[in-house]
């Protein structure tokens, strides 16, 4: 009886089995219904032997994947001691991931067992990246409506019992221009030795850009940490440079892990090395940083693409077949960027005019990043930030104040509140000013209803940032305050400054999205948020709780160049230039290039849909260029408390031919047909110079279009065209005649 006893005994300790629930709700969003759950469980020994139980009845070997109850589960081995549970809630889809109408609630229960103990997890939720772009894979992460792992056991194993990590790793790249014009002042400065030029701008912009992610993402008080995400850099002008860092995972080198302390700052001291070169290859930045990451692909992939150009060297990004854009397959990867399932985000710097917001706007919406145009140090500080909480949805993170204003005098500033909730679970205060001026700047943080600065949890300090980390506790909720003032012993110059509040959600999520990727003027742009608040859908908010001011252009940027009459002349150096980027540079005049921002045009408020689905349609869209839509979340409800987040977004509004606005004139030379071509849209606008390439002759071979004046008018040769035949003009796609 003893040596049974023993037995049962020695058999118990070589099987742990621990039990949960994996809980996929329904989102309610037929066209981004979760199509993929990751779950990662971390043991205490090499899972050699361990099997996973699906439903009590389905075992999973390590590297088995098996079909259960209609939908895909897979259980294999992870890097270290860790195993991978992928969920694939396939019956829940029709002919693609968009296809989600009939989604149903799925309680899905899991048993591992083997010799380990499970330490810790963590699990992410997927959806279709861009619905409007591509249907057939669930590539990116999202926390409204996530699903969530419910620790419960199944009558043969107790529950899970192991620390919960958060959210997977992340790898970013940062993909940046180095071509010559990055060594020009942006907009509205004088070039001179006391003026930063762009590259010094991005440099401090993305210090300080690393210094608020690491303070962000630190590990938190319950468990929660991110060591393994990863930082590498790449640097482009007429090619692409991936570059070394110190610490880098080998052998390439070239991804950084956050880890501990200021392994980061590595790739600090790399970006202040950046010195402006000649042309600008986006694309060959683009396919070298995917390069990189497919030579050592350990977590999810984002791309962080900053440039002050237009594309003027091989590999080109291009519209295909299918009118999304393409670029040179590399590494596996296909032609067409958003079957790629890699995110780009893109950031436009400097004058407007002479960077390609319609290309850069196409590549973040068509693979589920966002896009920012920004004119000068202050937006650019803005944009980075933006850029960082679209970086960490689903993590997740937000913007609680993001304000410009200037030093003058003595200070200090006035106090600016800070209303903090029960879902902030960390709050980063970060002040940021422009180079040359270093280390001018300070500020106080104020708890609710005290006068004694706060001592922050951490707190780091660039050449032109200071940032105070706060823990948040549940006795923290209320009006903090914030005042900004001089560094100790520093010179009362006149300094504009730009004042950001991140926080690091526990319980709220929202994330916005427009229908519409390829917008034309006339379209209405509809824009719709999703919010959650503790992993369920957040509804009945009352009316007003999300306001937008929409941002407009005056006047589309082909009005202003077909008018102007600058003559300029392609430029072969330091970044080669043709005739119409030549014409764009000499475009300085400020009132003019005022006229393509965008301004403040109007407030919409987003109705509820249900389900924790709000949108407003906005349809003054009859001038073409960059619309900016800020959203302030604003509401008091018993289950939030006083919440106040901000989100920007960005979209690009382009012309399209009508063929009763656009002129054509024709003469004949024999068998030949000289075409004058001067495409407009439906409301008057001018398509504008430098669009060539999107011009055509139907049916014909022709000699490329010619606009040798610049203004957007193309004169068009076909040859061997039969007597008494017309041709037919297709521009970008449509026949205008």
């Amino acid at each position: 009886m003893k040596k049974t006893l023993l037995l049962l005994f020695f058999a118990a300790t070589l099987h742990a089995s621990e039990s949960f629930v994996l809980d996929i709700p329904v989102r309610m969003n037929a066209n981004q219904e979760t199509g993929k759950v990751l779950i990662t469980l971390t043991l205490d020994s090499a899972p050699a032997g361990s099997q996973l139980v699906v439903n009590g009845t389905t075992t999973l070997n390590l590297g088995q994947t098996q079909t259960v109850a209609g939908d895909s589960v897979a259980f294999e081995t992870g890097s270290g001691n860790e195993v991978k549970i992928t969920v694939l809630p396939l019956s829940n889809f029709g002919a693609d991931l968009c296809a989600g109408g009939g989604a149903v609630e799925k309680n899905i229960p899991l048993r591992f067992t083997g010799a380990q103990d499970i330490t810790d997890y963590r699990i992410s939720t997927y959806i279709v990246a861009a619905p409007a772009a591509e249907c057939s894979q669930a590539s990116k992460r999202t926390g409204d409506t996530p699903a969530t792992i419910l620790l419960t056991g199944d009558g043969v194993a107790p529950p899970l019992s192991a620390t919960f990590r958060g959210r997977h790793p992340f790898d970013v790249v940062l993909v940046l221009d180095k071509s010559g014009s990055m060594a020009d002042v942006p907009p509205g400065a004088i070039p001179g030795p006391t003026n930063p030029s762009k590259a010094d701008i991005l440099i401090s912009a993305l210090t300080t850009f690393v210094a608020q992610w690491e303070q962000m993402d630190q590990p938190t008080l319950d468990g929660m940490e991110w060591s393994h995400d990863r930082l590498a850099v790449v640097m482009f002008d007429s090619t692409a440079q991936p570059q070394t860092l110190a610490g880098a995972d080998p052998p390439a080198n070239v991804f950084v892990q956050r880890g501990g302390g200021t392994a980061w700052d590595a790739v600090s001291s790399n970006v202040s090395t950046l010195t402006p070169g000649s042309n600008t290859s986006i694309g060959g930045g683009i396919n070298t940083a995917m390069q990189e990451w497919k030579n050592d692909p350990q977590s999810d992939l984002q791309l962080i693409v900053v440039t002050d150009g237009m594309q003027n060297t091989a590999p080109l990004i291009q519209p295909t077949g299918t009118n999304f854009l393409g670029l040179t397959p590399v590494a596996g990867l296909p032609q067409e960027l958003r079957k790629r399932f890699i995110p780009i985000h893109s950031i436009g710097f400097g004058n407007p005019a002479t960077v390609d917001a319609t290309l850069l706007t196409n590549l973040a919406f068509e693979t589920a990043g966002v896009s920012f145009l920004s004119i000068n140090a202050t937006t650019i500080f803005n944009t980075f930030a933006n850029t960082l909480i679209a970086v960490l949805k689903g993590n997740t993170a937000s913007i609680a104040v993001q304000r410009n204003d200037t030093m003058s005098g003595a200070g200090p500033s006035a106090l600016v509140p800070v209303d903090v909730d029960g879902s902030a679970k960390r709050a980063v205060f970060c002040v940021q000013w422009a180079p040359p001026t270093v280390r001018a700047l300070d500020f106080d943080v104020f708890r609710p209803g005290s006068t004694t600065p706060a001592t922050p949890n951490s707190s780091k300090k660039t050449r032109q940032s200071v940032l105070q980390t706060f823990d948040m506790k549940a006795s923290d909720v209320g009006t903090w305050h914030v005042r900004v003032k001089r560094a100790k012993d520093t010179d009362p110059i006149t300094l504009p400054y730009t004042l950001n509040v991140f926080f690091l959600e526990k319980d709220l999520d929202y994330s916005f999205r427009f229908d519409n990727v390829h917008a034309a003027t006339g379209d209405k742009l509809r824009l719709r948020a999703t919010l959650a608040y503790d992993g369920k859908p957040l509804t009945h908010l009352p009316a007003d709780s999300i306001r937008v001011r929409v941002q407009r252009p005056a006047e589309g940027l082909g009005n202003i160049l077909r008018a102007s009459t600058v003559d300029a002349q392609p430029s072969p150096s330091p970044d080669p230039m043709n005739a119409y980027n030549a014409k764009l540079a000499k475009i300085t005049n400020a009132d003019l290039l005022a006229r393509t921002y965008p301004k403040d045009f109007a407030t919409i408020s987003l109705k509820e849909e249900g389900h924790g689905v709000y949108s407003a349609t906005f349809d003054k869209t009859e001038i073409p260029g960059m619309y900016a839509f800020n959203a302030i979340l604003d509401w008091k409800d018993k289950r939030t408390g006083q919440v106040h987040r901000r989100e920007r977004l960005e979209h690009v509004v382009r012309v399209v031919a009508d063929p009763a606005k656009t002129t054509i004139a024709s003469q004949r030379a024999g068998n030949s047909v000289v075409l004058t071509i001067t495409p407009r849209d439906k409301f008057g606008n001018y398509l504008g110079p430098g669009y060539a390439a999107a011009i055509s002759a139907v049916g014909y071979k022709s000699e490329p279009p010619v606009d040798r004046k610049q203004t957007g008018t193309y004169t068009l040769t076909v040859r061997d065209v039969p007597p008494r035949t017309k041709v037919r003009v297709s521009v970008d796609g449509v026949v205008v005649n």
